[in-house]
């Protein structure tokens, strides 16, 4: 850890007003930091009653960004270490990306007290800089420095469409290289989209406290990645799953009535595709029944919510390039599997026509 001569630095608090916390559902504010979460903080309990609070906290497609000529930059903030899990630890990585380009990434420290870091790789010219922050590791922000003398800005929101996606671990970004190389950063990356990403470990239960939230939320595009979690915890039974399911549409309807809406079913599980859960549906039919529930919200006059088939996106043939090893119970890509789900994914919206228009510059 490099220590700063006082006068060779513009500091920046960790609240002040330039940094955007882009991502963010609320923040949480502490003795000298911010922590963004991805659902409303004082509510987090109602979400998530089973526990798995601290996956909220793990800032997942979340990005600190500000506008600055600096050649350089420090961040000062505090990391957690991961939670215990099934397959590969992941590891601990914040993308420093300027004008949409990766300029370096950072292996963060998980000890929970101070840390900071220097990138020395910006332009040197008023660029966008964001901060992709990590995808598996609660983080707080205790502030940032520029070069004495550099202009800071706080970055405008663009005319790029909001999207709001909800998934489980597979959409948290687990097994990507680092933060912007998550399947969904890269696909948000690739099209200008505005992330904010509801996607949860352990989660995506179509839990209705999460379609009241994507309902609320500003939202161009709507997409859902869903059934693993159904599948493998038991939390819907076969037509269970189709009510279930049509209900979190139909709630996610009253703040979207015409929004594009994908839901896709869960990617490739070469362990559980044939292989009843605890509800006693194997992987395959789980897809049915949401294909199913799909079709039923379509007859019933929402033309707008389309089905994409998660194996289309990446199946069996792509198994080589998932996370975990062969005989285990291989679930999520692994950091050459992400691009391939992003470009796929990208292309069945294309197909099925659910891309959204862009917003105004004014708004």
């Amino acid at each position: 850890m490099q220590t700063r001569p006082a006068s060779a630095s513009l500091d920046l608090a960790h609240d002040d007003p330039r940094l955007r916390y882009r991502g963010a559902v609320s923040l949480q504010r502490g003795d000298g930091w911010t922590a963004p979460w991805r659902l409303p903080r004082e509510e987090a309990a109602l979400y998530l009653p089973e526990g798995g609070l601290g996956r909220a906290a793990m800032p997942s497609g979340v990005r600190v960004t500000l506008r600055t000529d600096s050649s350089s930059l420090v961040c000062r903030y505090q990391a957690d270490p991961a939670p215990a899990l099934n397959g590969p630890g992941e590891r601990a990585r914040l993308d420093v990306v300027c004008d949409g380009r990766r300029a370096e990434t950072v292996r963060l420290e998980t000890h929970g007290g101070d840390a900071e870091f220097r990138c020395e790789r910006l332009p040197g010219r008023m660029a966008a800089v964001e901060l992709w922050l990590p995808v598996y590791h609660q983080f707080r922000l205790r502030g940032l420095s520029v070069a004495a003398g550099a202009a800071v800005a706080g970055d405008e929101p663009g005319p790029g469409p909001r999207w709001v996606h909800c998934g489980s671990s597979i959409s948290q970004g687990r097994g990507a290289a680092s933060p912007s190389r998550t399947w969904t950063a890269l696909v948000a990356r690739r099209h200008g989209w505005d992330l904010t990403s509801l996607a949860l470990g352990r989660s995506s239960c179509l839990e209705p406290m999460t379609a009241r939230l994507m309902r609320d939320l500003p939202a161009d595009l709507l997409t859902l990645c869903v059934g693993v979690n159904v599948q493998a915890l038991g939390s819907h039974h076969r037509d269970a799953l189709v009510s279930a399911l049509v209900g979190f549409v139909r709630t996610v309807r009253e703040g979207h009535p015409t929004t594009p809406f994908a839901v896709m079913s869960t990617i490739t599980a070469p362990e559980r595709e044939e292989v009843p859960g605890p509800s006693g549906m194997t992987m395959r039919e789980c897809r049915a029944h949401i294909r199913r529930a799909v079709t039923l919200l379509r007859d019933h006059g929402d033309a707008r919510p389309h089905y994409l088939h998660g194996p289309d996106a990446f199946g069996p043939v792509h198994a080589r390039l998932m996370l975990e090893a062969e005989g285990g119970d291989r679930l999520h890509p692994a950091a050459d599997g992400h691009p391939v789900l992003a470009s796929r994914f990208s292309a069945l919206l294309r197909q099925a026509g659910c891309v959204p228009e862009p917003r105004a510059a004014a708004e």
